[in-house]
């Protein structure tokens, strides 16, 4: 029975759309394009009834969003505004209709406020009534809404007819190597192996699957056709995937994936085995192939395989089935800034869930032997070690070459698998932020053949003139970034398009920046090759149990952070670990080997690039000054951390100033910020002026972290919309652009002389 809320299409056995795939002759039969239909990008909290006007009324709250805009002189308290001494609900209602969308206020008197005067709130929408002493409250009347449909230009461009994140998703371990076609040169033809993968080994199944809530997750629905379509690879709560729930009341914890596909070619097919690959799954998830189970995987953001030996595929009616359970804020595990009630009740910093599957499944050939993953330490200006896993525990012998961005080979290696090689590069180009240099390393055993990169680069703590400094390859550069959460309106954690992905990584350059932290996430293989690119600082967060950890939460947090390092680690962009943040869950880890030097001590043994490890992003285990980092968070204005012996300093976060723009809001008139401006050019100056603090400090401060990218939901406090539209006019970005980079300059002037 379908769930109410749920988007759910009935699909007959006989609508199904046949697509092929060239490379492998497998031949998908998905759902009729027609069963999906993307829903409205925007809060379903937005969309509701007329209220009328109603009378002043003690004792009753309206939880809502708020409009943080006080009048001139009156100060800001958790975004309501304090009001004189003697002043009466009229002055509060006074307040309500001069503020632009306004539809109710809450009064707390001077007796009940703990301010110098009453409390008042302008509500730009209001929820269910909430009885609450010492909170009276009017209604002014609400107009009906029919809530927001914000999707990003990339995002209106999704349809099922058209390819589903088509390009290869691990392009820093590409299948296949790169073509001898002489019509282009080296560089663009090995960027188009990146992209496309060799079409003749590999099949990509996103598109639509069948799905449908699993109300009995005991018995396999093998053989049968489930009820409604998803848009694979965007999470069920997201407008692209076609299914997403209305409420947090009808949340999808429990789901079956379905799709079944012909191999007419298997006796043709190019490779001894099939290896199928999932991206990510959130969170917890089973794989069935042709009613056999190929295994389980446990964990939200990394990926996994299975090998499938040809001779348990049909040449036709294969099918492939997915179980997937997510409880997450509800569950142990690390979920990151995911919160079911976010849904129907958006506001502060935790956001809608991304259920399933989120990132791309595609199915590739592979010998006997081959080369199963790659372990590379680039941290030097003069050589690369290799590793290279083997799908056996042989001895076979594994050639390594390795090419500039000619093409012609500047050195090579062999070993066994398994075996650590170095390969000293001769005259060297170091990866940087301004020279982002990557080799072509091309791997090889037996018929097998993976075109890998790396760039060679180090990141250590060197001295500075008042304490420790980050340096790059030997030198200070300032690092200036955004905090990054990588949500969207319309994929939530899955970008719409690749396009998309780098465009996050790309805008740095347009605001004179060169870092991102990256918050609370892992993101696909992709958006780190274009940081790679890009030459993007990364500081990778660890994925937090933000809010309600426990010592369950301590296996599944150490078992993420062991897949994080060792499935992200290969790429040079990352250069520090952030393993807690704030308060959010390091308080449960007390009892060694999983304390918090413990965990400290564990980042730095699994990662084999000697990256930088700042312990708790501006919480309480930074006082312990056990990582490399004296990280602090200061809102809205940045704050002054010191450097020591051991420590670099650094803001971790500061800013969170807003203007709200109208049209581009997750829910109506819904925003709130740390600081809230009214103008795009107001929030562009004071960010000016921020910049020119930190530079005030620059022969101490290191590093700093705005507050961030984009708006995400309800909380607006993003350079650019959570659409993806740039807030500012181009003298507004000019002036940003111009004030980042005077303190990157002045920074490095200060370290460097």
């Amino acid at each position: 029975v379908p769930l109410p809320g749920v988007f759910l299409v009935g699909i007959v056995a006989a609508a199904v759309e046949t697509s092929a795939a060239a490379g492998l002759g497998l031949r998908f039969n998905r759902p009729a394009e027609s069963t999906w239909k993307r829903t409205q990008c925007g809060s379903p909290s937005g969309e509701h009834p007329a209220v009328p006007a109603g009378p002043y009324t003690e004792g009753v709250d309206y939880p809502g969003n708020d409009i943080i805009k006080c009048p001139a002189g009156a100060a800001k308290v958790d975004n309501g505004c304090v009001l004189a001494p003697d002043a009466t609900p009229m002055d509060c209602e006074a307040m309500c209709n001069n503020t632009e969308n306004c539809v109710a206020y809450i009064f707390a008197p001077a007796n009940c406020s703990q301010q110098s005067g009453p409390l008042c709130w302008a509500k730009g929408s209001i929820g269910q009534k909430d009885p609450r002493p010492c909170r009276n409250s009017k209604v002014m009347g609400q107009p009906a809404s029919t809530g927001t449909d914000i999707p990003t230009q990339w995002g209106k461009t999704v349809q099922p007819s058209s390819d589903i994140l088509p390009e290869y998703p691990r392009p820093q371990m590409v299948r296949g190597s790169v073509s001898t076609d002489h019509t282009i040169n080296f560089e663009d033809a090995v960027d188009r192996l990146r992209d496309q993968g060799d079409l003749s080994k590999w099949t990509n199944l996103n598109g639509l699957w069948e799905w449908e809530p699993a109300t009995d997750d005991s018995v396999v629905p093998f053989g049968k056709t489930l009820a409604s379509s998803i848009l694979v690879p965007f999470p069920v709560e997201s407008c692209l995937s076609g299914v997403a729930p209305n409420s947090s009341d009808n949340i999808v914890m429990k789901m079956w994936y379905r799709i079944t596909f012909d191999a007419p070619a298997l006796e043709t097919m190019d490779g001894s085995h099939l290896q199928l690959n999932f991206g990510a799954i959130d969170w917890n998830s089973t794989v069935y192939l042709n009613r056999k189970m190929l295994g389980n995987h446990v964990g939200g953001y990394d990926g996994f395989s299975f090998t499938i030996d040809p001779s348990a595929l049909n040449p036709s009616g294969n099918e492939l089935i997915v179980y997937v359970y997510d409880p997450s804020d509800t569950g142990s595990q690390p979920n990151g800034k995911q919160r079911i009630s976010a849904i129907s009740r958006p506001g502060g910093d935790t956001y809608t869930p991304s259920s399933g599957i989120w990132q791309t499944v595609w199915i590739e050939s592979v010998p006997d032997v081959f080369i199963e993953s790659l372990t590379i330490n680039q941290a030097s200006t003069t050589a690369v070690t290799v590793t290279t896993q083997l799908s056996d525990e042989g001895t076979e012998t594994v050639s390594y070459s390795v090419k500039d961005a000619t093409g012609a080979i500047v050195a090579s290696g062999s070993n066994e698998g398994h075996v650590p090689t170095t390969i000293t590069i001769p005259s060297p180009q170091l990866w940087n932020c301004t020279s982002p240099t990557l080799y072509t390393l091309v791997v090889t055993v037996g018929s097998d053949t993976v075109t890998s990169y790396f760039g060679l680069r180090t990141y250590e703590l060197g001295d500075g003139p008042k304490g420790k400094r980050p340096l790059l390859n030997g030198k200070f550069a300032f690092a200036a970034g955004f905090l990054d959460q990588s949500w969207w309106p319309d994929g939530q954690y899955t970008a719409p398009t690749d396009d998309a992905l780098a465009y996050d990584v790309e805008v740095l350059a347009t605001f004179g920046l060169n870092m991102i932290r990256l918050h609370q996430k892992v993101n696909s293989e992709r958006w780190y090759y274009h940081a790679d690119k890009n030459g993007v600082l990364i500081f990778q967060d660890m994925v937090q149990k933000y809010g309600g950890a426990s010592s369950n939460t301590i296996p599944f947090f150490v078992s993420d952070l062991q897949a994080m390092i060792k499935g992200r680690g290969n790429h040079p962009s990352i250069v520090q670990i952030e393993t807690f943040n704030e308060g959010d869950c390091w308080s449960v880890f007390k009892t060694p080997p999983y304390d918090v030097p413990g965990i400290v001590a564990l980042a730095r043994k699994v990662d084999t690039n000697a990256r930088l490890v700042d312990t708790d992003s501006g919480g309480g285990a930074n006082n312990l000054h056990i990582g490399d980092v004296n990280d602090i968070h200061s809102y809205p204005w940045p704050g002054d951390p010191q450097p020591s012996e051991t420590q670099y300093a650094m803001v971790g976060e500061f800013g969170g100033i807003g203007a709200f723009q109208e049209g581009h809001m997750w829910t109506p008139s819904g925003c709130h910020t740390y600081l809230h401006v009214d103008t795009a050019t107001e929030e562009a100056s004071t960010y000016v002026q921020m910049a020119e603090k930190i530079k005030a400090n620059a022969d101490h401060i290191s590093a700093s972290v705005y507050t961030q990218t984009t708006d995400l939901e309800n909380e607006c406090d993003g350079f650019l919309n959570y659409d993806r539209t740039n807030k500012f006019s181009e003298e507004d970005t000019n002036a940003i652009k111009a004030a980042n980079l005077a303190l990157r300059q002045a920074a490095e002037t200060a370290n460097n002389i």
